[in-house]
C-alpha cells in the first residue's frame, strides 16, 4: 500500500513560512484550533513543527510578552522542542507507522525535500477502524485489498504538488497494463511536461479527501470535424478502490470536460486482453474502430455519458 492514499495535499494544509512571526503563529493555531503547524522555508522545504507548548515556554522565557512584541520575534528564532521527522513518499507502510506513534501526524517530501503535504495518524486510524468494522476475520489482507464503501468521488484537476502521486500511479498503471518495460518518466519530465509546456492534464478523484485514481488526457483534433477531441490516455483505480464504480465517474467526468470545451469525440485505446473494459466500454455506447483497438463516444452517447 502506498503511503500517499492517506495524504493530506499541501494546498489542504495549515503552515507557517520560516519568516512568519510569533504573533502570526499564534494567531494561525488560534484560526485553525490546531496544537501543532508545520514550518517550510520560502523555497518550500519542511524545516520543523511548531506546537503550542513551544509557544508558551518562549513566552516563559522573555519573562512577559505583549502581542505587539510577538510581532518582531520571528519563528525561526522560536526553539522547537520536536521536529515532527518527515518522510518521503517512497517510504514504507511500517515506517510511516512508526512514526505516527508519536506524531499526530507525519510531513511528507518529496525526492528534492520539498513539502508535499502530510498524513494525520487519524487518517490511519480510521482507515483500520473501518477495515475491522466490515472485515473483523482476516484483517491484515483485507487492509491491503478492501476499499470504502461506493460512493460519489470530487475531482480536481491534478497540480505540481500531486507529482510524486501521479508518477506513482503512472507506475502502477504500467504494472497494471503489463508493459513489460520500466517507466522512463520521472518527476521532473512530468514536471516540464504537464505543467510547464501544458501538453497534457491530469485529474485526481478523491473518496472522504483521499485519493482513489488519476485520468490523464490531452487534446487532438479531427480535420474533418474542424474541431477538437479528446484523447485519454491513462485512467487508473488504485487496486484497494476498484469494484466501486468509481471507473464509471471518472469516465463520466472526463465526458463532461469534453463537451464543456466544445470538443465533438472522446477517445481512448484498449488491450486486447482486457475482455470486461472492451465489454463495459461498448456496454456505455462506446464504439471500436476499425482495424484499431480505439474507442470513442460522440453524439447522443457522448451526451448520455456526460448526464449519467
Amino acid at each position: 500500500m502506498n503511503i500517499l492514499l492517506f495524504l493530506t495535499p499541501k494546498h489542504d494544509v495549515a503552515y507557517l513560512y520560516d519568516d512568519f512571526t510569533m504573533r502570526q503563529a499564534l494567531e494561525k493555531m488560534e484560526f485553525h484550533r490546531y496544537s501543532a503547524i508545520p514550518i517550510l522555508d520560502r523555497t518550500g522545504r519542511y524545516v520543523g513543527t511548531i506546537t503550542e507548548g513551544d509557544l508558551l515556554w518562549e513566552v516563559k522565557r522573555k519573562g512577559s510578552l505583549s502581542m505587539r512584541k510577538a510581532e518582531s520575534i520571528p519563528v525561526a528564532e522560536i526553539p522547537l522542542s520536536t521536529r515532527n521527522e518527515p518522510v518521503r513518499v517512497d517510504t514504507t507502510m511500517e515506517e510511516l507507522i512508526e512514526k505516527a506513534l508519536n506524531q499526530n501526524f507525519v510531513p511528507v517530501i518529496d525526492d528534492r525535500g520539498y513539502f508535499i503535504g502530510l498524513v494525520k495518524r487519524k487518517a490511519i486510524i480510521q482507515y483500520c477502524y473501518e477495515r475491522m468494522q466490515n472485515h473483523s476475520a482476516g484483517f491484515a489482507t483485507s487492509l491491503e485489498t478492501e476499499g470504502p464503501a461506493e460512493r460519489e468521488l470530487s475531482f480536481r484537476p491534478a497540480v505540481e504538488e500531486d507529482i510524486p502521486l501521479l508518477l506513482y500511479y503512472v507506475k502502477e498503471y504500467a504494472n497494471y497494463e503489463k508493459l513489460g518495460q520500466p517507466v522512463s518518466a520521472d518527476e521532473e519530465t512530468l514536471r516540464e511536461f504537464l505543467f510547464r509546456r501544458k501538453t497534457a492534464e491530469a485529474v485526481i478523484g478523491e473518496a472522504d479527501g483521499q485519493p482513489v485514481g488519476y485520468a490523464l488526457y490531452f487534446h487532438n483534433f479531427s480535420t474533418c470535424m474542424g474541431r477538437a477531441g479528446l484523447y485519454l490516455e491513462d485512467l487508473y483505480i488504485h487496486p484497494a478502490y476498484r469494484g466501486r464504480g468509481y471507473g464509471r465517474l471518472f469516465l463520466r467526468r472526463i465526458a463532461q470536460l469534453t463537451l464543456e470545451r466544445g470538443c465533438r469525440r472522446l477517445e481512448w485505446c484498449c488491450l486486447d486482453w482486457k475482455k470486461s473494459s472492451v465489454h463495459f466500454y461498448k456496454e456505455i455506447g462506446a464504439r471500436p474502430m476499425e482495424g484499431w483497438t480505439i474507442f470513442r463516444l460522440d453524439g447522443e452517447n457522448l451526451e448520455k455519458m456526460a448526464n449519467q
